[in-house]
């Protein structure tokens, strides 16, 4: 298979994946209903983004780094991918040791329901966090992709570059040479 074929699809995946990742931070990672003997009863969720807040930003980080490929050099394309394997790594880990900082975001949610009493009812996890997990866990391996074959794929062309230092003025001797000066980005009145 030619490498060249892989550029559209893996950004594509890496923004699908990435924002994954973001929606389901977002999304209940846990639920629970709190009944008390004489008040109401109350429901209270807790998403991804209460208990770990980061893990949306590394999400969004993912996206931006897709994005960042598309007006990359073939070379700086290596470091992207890389970067974007070392974040989804991390968020990956975060998702999966912070069993703890869902436990504390439950148990503020459920403090501050008016059916609290003072009793900790326990809670059911979604699969929202298993999803994140593996949005986390296919952005890891697209950044592989990216890095691993991202020198080979076609970059944007040198009329994206900014003006270069080195350029000599000219004196234009038609309009169409004035014109032609400013496409490239040189003042023709020098």
């Amino acid at each position: 298979m030619n490498p060249r074929r892989l550029y559209v699809p893996v950004v594509l995946a890496t923004l699908a994946a990435g924002g994954l990742a973001a929606l389901s931070a977002s999304r209940t990672w846990a639920h629970v209903v709190i009944a008390t003997d004489g008040l109401p009863s109350d429901s209270v969720d807790v998403s991804g983004s209460d208990a770990q807040p980061i893990v949306t930003a590394l999400a969004v980080v993912i996206v931006t780094a897709a994005l960042a490929v598309l007006a990359a050099s073939a070379r700086v394309r290596r470091g992207v991918g890389v970067f974007t394997v070392l974040v989804a790594v991390a968020g990956a880990v975060v998702v999966l040791t912070g069993h703890g900082s869902v436990d504390d975001a439950v148990q503020r949610a459920i403090r501050e329901s008016p059916a609290f009493t003072s009793t900790m009812p326990d809670y059911d996890m979604s699969g929202w966090r298993i999803v994140t997990v593996v949005a986390f866990a296919l952005s890891a391996f697209l950044g592989g992709v990216t890095a691993w074959f991202g020198h080979t794929w076609p970059t944007m062309g040198s009329r994206y570059d900014a003006p270069s230092a080195h350029a000599e003025p000219t004196s234009p001797d038609s309009e169409a040479d004035m014109w032609k000066a400013l496409d490239e980005g040189r003042d023709p009145t020098q």
